[in-house]
């Protein structure tokens, strides 16, 4: 199985175990529990690191005509959740992922096995490896955003336009934060009135709101 995940990473591995442990789950290590087994959050922390590096240093180099906050709105949305779990199910990293009988493969799971390969080529290959092999996943897609100047802020946006539609302006509500300090997962919601108009997840809560304005947006039909 590590042979044909390799062809379809299109990266060979000096050492196999990087690859096991970047497609660990923590349900599984739960269920077959023993000496010295451990997780993919750790490589998944380190993978979150080096895909910041590697898309500010990409965007910086291509985009000379963007400003610093343009560069970061940028960037929010070429490595959002959505777009890392994408890149996931391209590669069919579900079919390899070691998980727990009850746990599900979901999005946020996808967009984390991403990070943690991504963490395991840096570690086995070194930071030009995981540049070539992130770099033409993201160059497309951060031409679209640029060129249709998608990066302005989804929140703005979202209560420009249900201002316009509805005379009601968003407010967000965060539902719920879970794990560890250094990973933790923040929920939110986006209500009009007293109806929720979109949801979601990321690592702080100005990333959730961005998220659920989004979503919010996308359930209406306005982007």
């Amino acid at each position: 199985m590590d042979e044909q995940l390799e062809d379809v990473l299109a990266v060979h591995f000096q050492d196999r175990q990087l690859l096991q442990l970047a497609l660990t789950h923590r349900s599984y290590i739960y269920e077959t529990a023993g000496a010295g087994q451990s997780s993919n959050e750790r490589m998944e922390f380190l993978g979150d690191s080096i895909l910041a590096l590697i898309s500010a240093d990409f965007l910086y180099r291509t985009f000379p005509q963007l400003t610093e906050g343009e560069l970061t709105d940028v960037r929010a949305v070429l490595v959002r959740t959505e777009t890392l779990a994408n890149f996931a199910r391209e590669l069919n990293l579900g079919n390899f992922l070691l998980m727990g009988k009850g746990e599900q493969g979901g999005q946020r799971v996808l967009a984390c096995t991403f990070e943690a390969i991504l963490g395991a080529i840096y570690l086995d290959q070194g930071l030009v490896a995981a540049q070539n092999f992130v770099v033409p996943k993201l160059d497309p897609i951060a031409h679209t955003i640029v060129e249709k100047r998608l990066f302005k802020d989804n929140k703005s946006r979202f209560q420009e336009l249900a201002q316009a539609h509805d005379s009601i302006t968003p407010v967000y509500r965060l539902v719920s934060q879970e794990g560890p300090s250094h990973n933790r997962e923040f929920t939110v919601e986006v209500l009009l009135g007293d109806a929720v108009a979109g949801r979601g997840q990321g690592r702080n809560k100005q990333t959730s709101e961005q998220e659920a304005a989004h979503d919010a947006m996308t359930n209406r039909g306005w982007v």
